[in-house]
């Protein structure tokens, strides 16, 4: 009895199927190998070397021959499919080879773990060429694991390149679900049969040796032949993906990753086909989407993939492959930029060095007290994190500025006695710090050793933002993030309403909550936030409990922060397009005569980034300028507000929640924030006002205050649908409970 059948699809591969037997034979476990060469009509000297290590081992090898070939894989695995007798079986290409004793380990990994399958790692090398060669390395696991069956295990092998040639999989499981190859079609077939094995899996093992030589790109392959076949085959190929992938995975996610082929596999294909076949491949591409649904396709939460299914679907050729073709150029460029700047960094790494020491020394004057600068700096600030875990809860706004959903959440714990080793975390020399020590709060200084230690050995960090200064600060300085033994639980700044995908997905979250059903699906189907529905929550914002709708005398005016204007000077601010449109708006006369009217002034409160041009809007009688850091209570300002005149800012959903009008004044940009590009702007129009001018931004302030602001009937029942909890003022403990409810024993 053999414990593993080797299947080898062989077409025309003399030049190296004798290598890749060769690999095989050497095996340390060759003697439990059943070697299953199937000849798919060959025309070279294939089957004569199938033939002759036939002869040779006549107890292991076991060869099919076809006479005419079937133009793919499918048919050839298949019938070594039918033939195999061992309980595990490994599926190999007969032009690459086995690495070391690879497939021996493999078998080995899967007898000791009992899984279903075993996944491992391969080198992509040159033609004929060894590991000293490699092109690249594939998949590695952070860590290995064994035997899993987790969503987000699952979840990061949905955009994993197929596994099928460094895996090991349970036969009896394949014959229960009936699995076998696409046949008559030259690509995708292994992903269909690869993808739908792991989501039916409950037993996943992956582990990181390199078992595997993958020859790259080798002349005269299937899959080297850019055909019009490749897009004749696509409508059988979207239906199997539909197939493998929905066995486990909603119709979103389904759609995002067939999108996501469509770019990255097939797209990139008709740069290689035959100019006078292109638009015949795109017509064939069009009926593979057509027959899928271009609806369910635009269920992806992809942009780039979204854009090119409405072009496809209009079918806009010249315009989709523009299009596409600068979305590669774009690609390159940040990767040559990055490279540009990997080696900028390595030019200047003597004056980076210097500027980590002179930043050292300006932190080792503020902790000297506690561990000495020689300590702090010469034996390595990461000695100083470890320690025991000390239980605490920890919590943080930004470096500067509390007032948001951390000191909410923080004051709903202490208030109810959830847990009795709290604190918060701010920097010294601003305001807030002395507000939170006068109420009682047990305040870190930020960025000292202390409070370095207390956040890397605490059980639970609760944060309104992830960047690095505030999760891993320590970073600032030189040492390596490490592994800090919180949970990181993210109470997020507002509601997402754009892709922040490529800055939020690269953390790993215990808990992410979120405050609609509407942002809850765009995370959960959009992949590359890497979100579980055990991590992420649908809890609403903290410190939407703190909101209460009073009458003030002002209307708030409060737009986002633009990042190319962060450290702009004056002038270059003031010729802004920012600038210009706002200052535009503010001194309007008409917008004066409306405010007049209704007895009401208008509040400019610009984001902490820019407030430091707060001088270049001047107060009047109807003006009146704060800068950010000035504002005691957030919670205060919204609450009081009668109206926000905002363009992306998260804080007009806390006005929403009050269900008090908000006017959103998006007006166009030739250079645009990163975070705003892609914002959901329907939404704005559904539950605020949108406009793009200046006029038609007073004239919907106009309309507000000429009817007392008095709130439109509409814009209220869709605010109510839109927020999960409507406004009960129990998301705090709704965001506790779910934090301790994923860290209870089950």
């Amino acid at each position: 009895m053999f414990k593993v059948s080797i299947i080898l699809a062989c077409y025309n591969v003399e030049a190296f199927i004798d290598d890749a037997f060769q690999t095989i034979v050497k095996q340390s476990e060759f003697a439990n190998f059943q070697v299953i060469p199937v000849d798919d009509g060959s025309t070279d000297g294939t089957w004569e070397i199938i033939e002759r290590y036939q002869q040779r081992f006549p107890d292991n090898f076991f060869p099919i021959r076809f006479d005419k070939g079937s133009g793919g894989p499918g048919r050839p695995r298949n019938a070594g499919l039918e033939k195999a007798t061992a309980d595990y079986v490994i599926f190999m290409d007969p032009d690459d080879r086995i690495y070391k004793d690879g497939y021996s380990k493999l078998l080995h990994a899967m007898e000791k773990h009992q899984s279903d399958i075993v996944i491992a790692t391969r080198y992509g090398v040159k033609e004929k060429k060894g590991p000293e060669s490699k092109v690249w390395v594939d998949w590695l696991a952070d860590k290995p694991y064994y035997n899993q069956n987790s969503y987000s295990i699952k979840l990061d092998l949905l955009g994993q390149r197929p596994v099928i040639l460094k895996t090991i999989y349970r036969r009896s499981r394949i014959e229960e679900w009936g699995l076998r190859f696409l046949e008559g079609v030259s690509s995708s077939e292994d992903e269909i049969f690869d993808k739908k094995f792991l989501f039916l899996s409950d037993r996943i093992t992956k582990i990181n040796d390199v078992v595997y030589l993958y020859t790259v790109a080798r002349t005269g392959s299937i899959t080297s032949k850019i055909k019009l076949k490749v897009f004749e085959d696509l409508e059988v190929i979207f239906h199997g993906l539909d197939d493998a992938l929905s066995v486990y995975f909603n119709e979103a996610i389904v759609a995002y990753r067939v999108a996501a082929l469509l770019r990255t596999f097939y797209f990139p294909k008709l740069l290689l086909l035959d100019p006078d076949l292109t638009d015949e491949a795109l017509d064939l591409t069009w009926r593979a989407c057509d027959s899928f649904g271009f609806d369910r396709l635009l269920q992806t939460t992809n942009p780039t993939d979204h854009r090119i299914i409405e072009l496809l679907r209009a079918r806009r050729y010249s315009q989709l492959m523009l299009f596409f073709m600068d979305h590669r150029a774009r690609g390159l460029a940040r990767r040559n930029n990055r490279q540009a700047k990997e080696l900028k960094a390595l030019q200047a790494r003597p004056v980076r060095l210097g500027l980590r020491a002179s930043r050292a020394i300006g932190l080792g004057r503020r902790v000297v007290k506690e561990r000495g600068l020689g300590k702090v700096w010469t034996s390595r600030i990461r000695k100083n994190l470890t320690g025991t875990p000390n239980g605490y809860w920890v919590f943080m706004d930004r470096r500067d500025k509390a007032s948001d959903n951390a000191e909410a959440l923080y004051r709903y714990v202490r208030d109810n006695k959830i847990h009795d080793k709290i604190a918060f975390v701010i920097r010294r020399d601003v305001p807030d710090y002395d507000r939170l020590v006068a109420d009682g709060f047990n305040v870190v200084e930020y960025n000292t050793v202390a409070q370095w230690k207390l956040l890397y050995n605490c059980e639970h960090f609760f944060a309104s933002h992830v960047d690095d200064v505030i999760i891993t600060p320590w970073t600032e300085f030189g040492a390596p993030a490490g592994k800090p033994r919180y949970k990181l639980n993210f109470l997020q700044h507002g509601i997402i309403r754009s892709d922040l995908s490529s800055w939020l997905g690269v953390k790993t979250y215990h808990t992410f909550c979120s405050s609609s059903q509407r942002e809850f699906d765009g995370l959960i189907n959009n992949v590359r936030y890497n979100l579980t529905p055990d991590s992420l929550k649908l809890t609403g914002l903290a410190r939407h409990d703190l909101l209460e709708a009073r009458d003030g005398d002002y209307i708030l005016v409060s737009p986002t922060w633009r990042s190319f204007l962060a450290d702009a000077e004056e002038e270059d601010f003031r010729a802004s397009e920012f600038f210009r449109n706002w200052h535009k708006l503010v001194y309007d006369p008409r917008l004066a005569a409306a405010l007049a009217e209704a007895g009401v002034h208008l509040k400019l409160v610009l984001h902490s980034s820019i407030s430091q041009f707060a001088s270049c809007f001047p107060e009047t009688d109807l003006v009146k300028v704060s800068r950010y850091e000035d504002v005691v209570s957030f919670a205060d300002l919204l609450s009081t507000a009668r109206l926000l005149v905002t363009d992306y800012s998260s804080i007009s959903f806390d006005v929403l929640y009050l269900r008090r009008p908000v006017v959103y004044f998006t007006f166009p940009e030739a250079q645009r924030h990163s975070t705003n590009s892609g914002a959901d702007l329907d939404l704005y129009s559904e539950l605020g006002y949108r406009t793009e001018t200046v006029d038609g931004t007073v004239a919907a302030i106009a309309a507000v205050t000429g009817r007392a602001f008095a709130p439109d009937p509409e814009k209220v029942a869709r605010a109510d649908e839109f927020f999960a909890f409507g406004n009960d003022g129990q998301n705090r403990k709704r965001i506790i409970e779910a934090v301790l409810e994923r860290g209870a024993p089950r």
